[in-house]
């Protein structure tokens, strides 16, 4: 056994790491005892207390090293250690200290134990916990290496100080063993296996914590990278897919131009006509018309359309260039990260992404009646449910498009005030944003919030108890009603 730790006292544990944990030794110039269960770095190493400081890293802990922690607190502080020893033919260690027994297995996937009683009740590393303990047969007493049992020497890929992060990161880049049998490379010579033990430490750290870094940095990358480049390809497949909004304007444009004199059999479905193109003289358009509108209202309807096309493919323009530019930064951050020298080297991965990106604000749409009320619209039926049960209050109004999929839409009526004007601008948008949209006339639930009940089958599905009924035109609330 090392004769500096027998008889000292366990002190002041913290985390040192992932998988690591740290005592201090209840005596003057006396190292500290770092207990690793990582794999790069498995082992056991008595550190300097500057050193410790430099290289500890509690905010790395995991939560199973937090959990062992509080107990190894609670058990091994203040008592002595009893005895250190090895298991024949096994990297594993026995530390006993006061009443309580720590098992330091090295091997496989490493773990540190702590047992009580002879159970285990706490423990921390990569793998499953150390225990059961082998039995005394097979211990032997620890011995730590000095000059006589062989000068150590530690080999490195460069001096140390001029070492880059990636370079201790390399397979096989560092190594540990005595001066005489030192591996090929530069062999730095230590004075005591102590210092050797504390350099391939602080060695083993910066390289598994730039690998890890650097993995996580390039995984995010390249996740973010698929996510943007799916959402190109479907932005662009939505552009495609767009009508021609030119056709529309020049369809709409021939219905003011024809003669007052055309005739439109009347009926409920549309009819397709064929009027004279007044940019092209003897040629005809195709034009759907409504029987139950004018021509004058059939051509708003065309124009209107076609400005609804034309806002959709400038919005797709908008968010095609957004995530292009996003795209371009992912790609780039996953090349930065595979040729990163150093920790400092790699930006750490964003937990946001980028609102420009991610399309729309979330929320309800807010415009606002002639009369300066709020109108609100749902955007899906979880925001639908959102908004009537959990924004709007009991005497707002509650409106939706009968019988038909659409928006909750509320109106807000904080004192009573909302007039004949202001209920019909809001069913015309209740209308609107529902998928009788493309139908001459609506009929629209109007109600106070307090009649209506969530229904099964899902969100967004209510009952209504008591309605009124409004018939309305569906109108776009954009460029006519304020938004806020």
């Amino acid at each position: 056994m090392s004769p500096i730790l027998l008889g000292r006292s366990l002190r002041g544990a913290r985390a040192a790491g992932a998988h690591a944990v740290s005592f201090e030794i209840s005596a003057e110039g006396v190292p500290s005892l770092w207990l690793d269960a990582a794999r790069p770095t498995a082992g056991i190493y008595l550190i300097e207390r500057h050193d410790l400081r430099r290289l500890s890293r509690e905010s790395e802990a995991s939560g199973r090293t937090r959990h062992a922690l509080l107990l190894l607190r609670k058990e091994l502080e203040g008592c002595r250690i009893s005895s250190l020893r090895r298991v024949a033919g096994q990297r594993s260690l026995l530390l006993r200290a006061g009443s309580a027994d720590l098992v330091l297995r090295f091997s496989g996937a490493p773990a540190v134990t702590l047992a009580l009683g002879g159970a285990p009740v706490a423990t921390f590393g990569e793998g499953r916990e150390a225990w059961p303990a082998p039995g005394p047969d097979v211990e032997r007493e620890a011995s730590w290496p000095t000059r006589e049992g062989g000068r150590p020497s530690l080999r490195l890929p460069a001096p140390l100080e001029s070492c880059h992060d990636a370079d201790l990161a390399a397979p096989h880049a560092l190594a540990l063993a005595p001066r005489e049998d030192a591996p090929p490379g530069l062999v730095v010579p230590c004075a005591t296996w102590r210092d050797a033990a504390a350099r391939y430490l602080e060695a083993q750290l910066r390289g598994s914590r730039f690998e890890r870094q650097r993995s996580i940095v390039a995984s995010w990358a390249r996740k973010e990278s698929r996510r943007l480049a799916r959402l190109e390809r479907h932005l662009e497949a939505d552009r495609a897919g767009l009508p021609a909004s030119l056709a529309l304007r020049r369809a709409a444009e021939a219905l003011l131009a024809v003669p007052q004199g055309l005739h439109v059999a009347h009926g409920d479905a549309e009819v397709e006509t064929e009027i004279p193109d007044p940019y092209a003289p003897g040629h005809v358009v195709r034009v759907f018309l409504n029987p139950r509108l004018s021509l004058a209202a059939n051509a708003d309807r065309l124009f209107e359309k076609a400005r609804r096309i034309e806002r959709g493919r400038d919005q797709i323009e908008a968010r095609l260039g957004q995530t292009r530019e996003a795209l371009a930064l992912a790609k780039d951050r996953e090349s930065r990260a595979a040729s990163a020298l150093d920790l400092s080297d790699l930006e750490p991965p964003s937990p946001d992404r980028p609102t420009s990106v991610a399309g729309p604000a979330s929320g309800p749409r807010h415009y606002l009646t002639s009369h300066g009320l709020s109108i609100l619209v749902g955007r899906g039926a979880k925001e639908n449910h959102r908004l009537t049960f959990a924004v709007a209050r009991p005497e707002d109004l509650w409106l939706h498009a009968r019988d038909v999929p659409g928006a909750h839409v509320i109106l807000r009526d904080n004192e009573g005030r909302a007039g004949a004007l202001d209920r019909r601008e809001a069913a015309e948008v209740a209308a609107f944003f529902s998928d009788a949209r493309p139908d001459a006339s609506i009929d629209v639930h109007v109600t106070r919030r307090k009649h209506v009940r969530a229904a099964r089958g899902g969100l967004g599905r209510v009952s209504v108890a008591y309605s009124e009924t409004l018939r309305v035109v569906p109108r776009d609330p954009e460029g006519r009603l304020r938004r806020r």
